[in-house]
C-alpha cells in the first residue's frame, strides 16, 4: 500500500539525516581512534628518546633508573618498558609486568635494529591486556638492542565507547525530533496542494465556472493551481460545448419529427392501405413517438443545463399523485401480469405536479421493465427530515452497488442486458434534474437479487422566493 507523499518526505529526510549521521559518527569515531593513537605515539616517542639518551654511556645498571623516570606521565601500572637483544631476549624491564615477555617478534626486532621505528597495537600479558608500544635501536654502541615502551590502550578505547555511548543517544533522539520537525515541514509544504485538492473536489460538472484559488508565492504550487484552472476551462468549454449542441440538435429534430408525425397519422387514415403497409407505417409510427421522446427529454435537461427550466408550484397531495400515476402504469404492466400498489399517509408538498408525476411515472416505468412476469410493484408515500417523499419498490434484479453511484447520470444504463431493453439512458437524469429543481433529493438503495428501491424526497415548503 503507497504511503502519502507527506509520510514519504519524512521518511526519505529522515532516512538521509540518518545516514549523515551515520557517516558523520563514523568519520568522528575513527578521527577520535586514530588521534588519541597518535597521541600515544608521540608520548612514546618521547619516553622511548628519553630512555635512548640516558643509555648512551652503557646499559649497566641504567635502564631501571631510567625508564623508571621516563614512564612518568604514562598511565601507572598499565605502562613498561623493556630492553630487547638483537636476538629477542628481554633484557631488562620495568613498569607493567607485560613487559616481562619480549613485546615483538623477530621480524619486527631486525626492522628496528635496520634503524627504523617500530608502532605497533599488541595484546600481552596474563590478560591479553591491548597495548600500544613503540620500539627504536639503542644507538650506543656499547649497549646494542631494542628498547620498547608501552602503553596500555584503555584510556583510548574509553574514550571511544564514551563517544559511541553518545552518538546512540543522542543520534535517536536527534532522528526523532528531524522526523516531526519534518513531518511539520512537509504538512506546511503540502497544505497549498491539500486547499486545491479540497477545492477540486467541490466543482462538479455543475459548478465548473468555479476555480481554484492560486497561491501568491512563484513555485510549482502555484504551477500547478494555474495548469488546474487551464484544465477546469477546457472542461467548461467542452461541456458547454456539448450542452449547446445538444440543446440545438433537438430544437432542429423538433420540427422534422412533427412533421413526420403527421405524415404517417394522415397515411394512417387511408383505409386502401394493405396490412403489411399499415404495420409498417405504425412501426415507423412507433419509432418516432420514441424518437420524438428522446428529443423532448434532450430539451429538458438542456433548460435544466442553463437554469431555464419552468416549475409550475402549488400544493399537492403525493398521495394522489401516486394513485394517478398507478393508474396511468396499469397499460404498462398489464403485458406481464405485474401488480401495482400503493400505500402511505396523504402528504402535502409545494411543487410542479406535472414534473412530480413525470419523475413518478419514469420510476415506475423502470420498475416495471425490470420486474419478472407476475411480479409486484410498490408505491409508499412517507413524511421524514421535515419533508415528505415516496419510494418505488419493484422486484427485480436490483442495482449493483458499484453503479449506484452512476445510475442518475445520463445514458447510464448498466449492464449489456439493460443496455438492450430500448430505454434510452436519461430517465433517472431527468428525474435527478426535476427533484434538484424542486431542492429535494432521490437516490437508490443497492440491493442486488432483492428488488430495486428508488426514493424521492421533497421538501414541506417552497422557497421563500417562490410564490405559490
Amino acid at each position: 500500500m503507497s504511503l502519502p507523499i507527506r509520510a514519504r518526505l519524512t521518511l526519505w529526510y529522515v532516512g538521509l539525516l540518518a545516514l549523515v549521521f551515520l557517516l558523520l559518527g563514523g568519520f568522528l569515531t575513527l578521527r577520535l581512534h586514530t588521534g588519541l593513537l597518535g597521541g600515544l605515539d608521540e608520548g612514546l616517542a618521547t619516553r622511548a628518546a628519553q630512555i635512548s639518551l640516558g643509555l648512551q654511556n652503557g646499559c649497566e645498571g641504567e635502564f631501571q633508573d631510567v625508564s623508571d623516570a621516563s614512564l612518568v606521565g604514562l598511565p601507572q601500572g598499565e605502562s613498561g618498558a623493556q630492553l630487547l637483544s638483537p636476538e629477542g631476549k628481554v633484557l631488562e624491564t620495568t613498569g607493567d609486568p607485560a613487559a616481562e615477555q619480549p613485546l615483538l617478534s623477530a621480524e619486527q626486532i631486525a626492522t628496528a635494529m635496520a634503524g627504523s621505528t617500530v608502532r605497533q597495537t599488541v595484546r600481552a600479558g596474563p590478560d591479553e591486556e591491548e597495548f600500544r608500544l613503540l620500539a627504536v635501536t639503542l644507538p650506543s654502541k656499547t649497549c646494542p638492542g631494542v628498547i620498547v615502551v608501552a602503553t596500555s590502550t584503555d584510556e583510548v578505547r574509553r574514550s571511544v565507547r564514551e563517544l559511541l555511548l553518545q552518538l546512540s543517544i543522542g543520534m535517536p533522539v536527534a532522528l526523532l525530533v528531524a522526523g516531526f520537525g519534518g513531518w511539520w515541514l512537509a504538512g506546511r509544504a503540502l497544505a497549498p496542494v491539500a486547499r486545491m485538492t479540497r477545492e477540486a473536489d467541490t466543482i462538479g460538472i455543475e459548478r465548473l465556472d468555479e476555480r481554484i484559488d492560486i497561491p501568491s508565492a512563484s513555485d510549482e504550487i502555484r504551477r500547478l493551481a494555474v495548469t488546474l484552472n487551464a484544465m477546469l476551462d477546457r472542461l467548461e468549454r467542452g461541456v458547454e460545448d456539448k450542452r449547446r449542441f445538444a440543446a440545438d440538435a433537438s430544437h432542429e429534430l423538433r420540427t422534422p419529427l412533427a412533421v413526420m408525425r403527421a405524415e404517417l397519422d394522415v397515411s394512417l387514415r387511408d383505409a386502401d392501405l394493405s396490412s403489411s403497409a399499415r404495420d409498417a407505417l405504425e412501426s415507423a409510427q412507433e419509432e418516432v413517438e420514441r424518437m420524438r421522446g428522446i428529443v423532448e427529454n434532450l430539451l429538458m435537461l438542456a433548460r435544466a443545463d442553463d437554469g431555464s427550466l419552468e416549475l409550475l408550484r402549488m400544493s399537492l397531495d403525493l398521495a394522489e399523485v401516486t394513485a394517478a400515476v398507478a393508474g396511468n402504469a396499469a397499460a404498462l404492466a398489464r403485458p406481464k401480469d405485474i401488480t401495482i400498489a400503493t400505500e402511505g399517509p396523504s402528504v402535502m408538498v409545494v411543487a410542479d405536479r406535472v414534473r412530480i408525476e413525470q419523475v413518478v411515472m419514469n420510476l415506475v416505468s423502470n420498475a416495471v421493465r425490470f420486474s419478472p412476469v407476475g411480479g409486484r410493484v410498490e408505491l409508499t408515500t412517507w413524511v421524514r427530515a421535515g419533508g415528505a417523499g415516496c419510494t418505488v419498490t419493484d422486484e427485480g434484479p436490483g442495482v449493483p452497488p458499484e453503479l449506484a453511484g452512476r445510475v442518475f447520470e445520463r445514458f447510464v444504463r448498466g449492464d449489456a442486458a439493460r443496455a438492450n431493453d430500448g430505454g434510452s439512458g436519461l430517465g433517472l437524469a431527468i428525474c435527478r434534474e426535476i427533484v434538484a429543481a424542486h431542492d429535494g433529493r432521490i437516490w437508490v438503495d443497492a440491493r442486488p437479487g432483492a428488488g430495486g428501491s428508488f426514493s424521492v424526497w421533497l421538501p414541506l415548503q417552497a422557497p421563500a422566493d417562490v410564490a405559490v
